[in-house]
């Protein structure tokens, strides 16, 4: 049985590492030695890999963010694979609902008290999107999402308390999911998510 992941962690492993800031993250991409290709984010301080994605997450990506651009009313927005900014982190999650409008970021990326929801599709991932609740609850994102491609369910994470979020659920593949927004609530089929051969 495999150790469960966690970025939170105040115990750095046990060879020598470097924690870096958000601004030195962002130096460190400006300077040219992180480039878009490099394919990283920034979580507690440490420089992770992102994974490489198969045909299954794409559809689930595309999917989800054609809903959100379709459902959202005026004021909100749907951002695909940008990063958010936390105190300590700067995560790329795939899906993020964002309070305001394109003009309110064009200096800077989202805090993630600004978002109402993020959403990440995880296969390869799973273990790390999972510790990524952390961050997100304590960060004040209000819920959060992994749409798991292996489990074929949506794991619902909700009502953070500044560190962990108190309800956790499980979504089967045979039921509705709804975005509760600005006293609307905006159903999602999940089995339009999984489809038969995936």
């Amino acid at each position: 049985m495999s150790a469960a992941i966690t970025f939170t962690s105040e115990t750095p492993p046990p060879f020598p590492m470097h924690r870096f800031t958000v601004a030195e993250y962002r130096q460190l991409g400006e300077l040219g030695v992180l480039a878009p290709e490099d394919r990283v984010e920034l979580l507690e301080g440490w420089i992770v890999e992102k994974m490489n994605h198969r045909p299954a997450h794409g559809y689930a990506v595309r999917y989800l963010n054609n809903w959100l651009v379709r459902v959202l009313p005026v004021g909100w927005l749907a951002q695909c694979q940008l990063p958010i900014a936390t105190d300590t982190s700067e995560p790329e999650p795939d899906l993020a609902v964002v309070h305001g409008k394109d003009a309110d970021f064009s200096m800077r990326h989202p805090y993630a008290n600004e978002c109402r929801l993020l959403i990440e599709v995880a296969d390869t991932s799973l273990a790390k999107d999972r510790a990524k609740a952390a961050i997100y609850a304590a960060a004040g994102v209000s819920e959060y999402w992994i749409v798991n491609l292996i489990d074929r369910r949506l794991e619902r994470f909700q009502q953070s308390d500044g560190n962990t979020y108190r309800e956790q659920s499980f979504v089967t593949i045979d039921n509705t999911i709804e975005l509760d927004l600005d006293d609307m609530r905006y159903p999602l089929e999940l089995a339009a998510l999984f489809p038969a051969d995936s």
